[in-house]
């Protein structure tokens, strides 16, 4: 006859395996808020100067761990020789990483990532564009990877964006997040294909511009599948003296 240590520890052994794999299952979720902002280098919606202080309070109220932006200039003639990006991840006190696009005005013009942690590597792809070229920087982090891009005003430039940005996600096997600016609707082919191997996890609704937003070309994508991610919020920001694009943040739990 068993006693009644017995049958207790026959279920509480397997019981106890279970939670322990739960809490260790919940241990590893990780969470991250996620800003993708094209800035217009600080000029504003409608202005001709640069204050960098526009973008840096949205930044600063909304205090996402990562922030893709784009339309920066760094050391040109036109924003005085500042290198923006530096300067807006001081004013937000982030370390910042830039990726150049083209050579301009005596510096350089492109995409910026600000992050609250030190990623393990960066590094940016070219990109095509007729009318400037374009670029995919890349940040690599102990759990995930960043894509921040700006695609081109023409189709057949964007088209083959993707194909590069497809070829880039191979070499991964952490998930990635995509963000940028790609000038490209839903309904797009481009975009269309993207979402083939990407779960769009910004809202579905309009990003430009920024004082009355009409369409959507703003986006944050993931290669993790919808049972593999939460997204705990997804919004377009009400900025409309900040830029010409209104900024999206998501928060998501993966």
């Amino acid at each position: 006859m068993k006693s009644v240590f017995q049958i207790t520890y026959r279920w509480f052994l397997p019981l106890a395996c279970l939670l322990l794999g739960f809490f260790s299952i919940t241990a590893q979720a990780e969470e991250l808020s996620i800003m993708s902002f094209n800035i217009r280098n600080g000029r504003g919606l409608n202005a001709p100067d640069v204050d960098l202080e526009r973008p840096a309070e949205v930044i600063r109220q909304y205090s996402p761990d990562i922030a893709g932006l784009q339309e920066l200039d760094r050391f040109s003639k036109r924003c005085g020789n500042r290198d923006i990006p530096a300067d807006l991840g001081k004013a937000v006190g982030m370390k910042s990483f830039f990726a150049q696009a083209i050579s301009f005005q005596g510096g350089a013009y492109g995409v910026a990532s600000l992050a609250k942690c030190e990623p393990i590597r960066t590094y940016h792809v070219p990109l095509p564009g007729k009318e400037e070229r374009r670029t995919l920087q890349v940040l690599e982090f102990p759990t995930f990877v960043f894509f921040n891009t700006h695609w081109s005003l023409t189709k057949e430039s964007r088209l083959a964006s993707v194909e590069i940005i497809e070829a880039e996600r191979k070499k991964f096997t952490k998930p990635i997040f995509l963000c940028g600016d790609f000038n490209a609707f839903p309904d797009s082919e481009e975009i269309q294909k993207l979402m083939s191997t990407w779960t769009v996890i910004s809202p579905d609704a309009p990003t430009f511009p920024a004082n009355g937003p009409k369409i959507r070309i703003d986006y944050v994508m993931t290669t993790l599948k919808k049972d593999a991610i939460k997204v705990e919020s997804a919004e377009v920001l009400n900025a409309p003296a900040a830029s010409d694009h209104a900024p999206i943040l998501v928060r998501v739990r993966f």
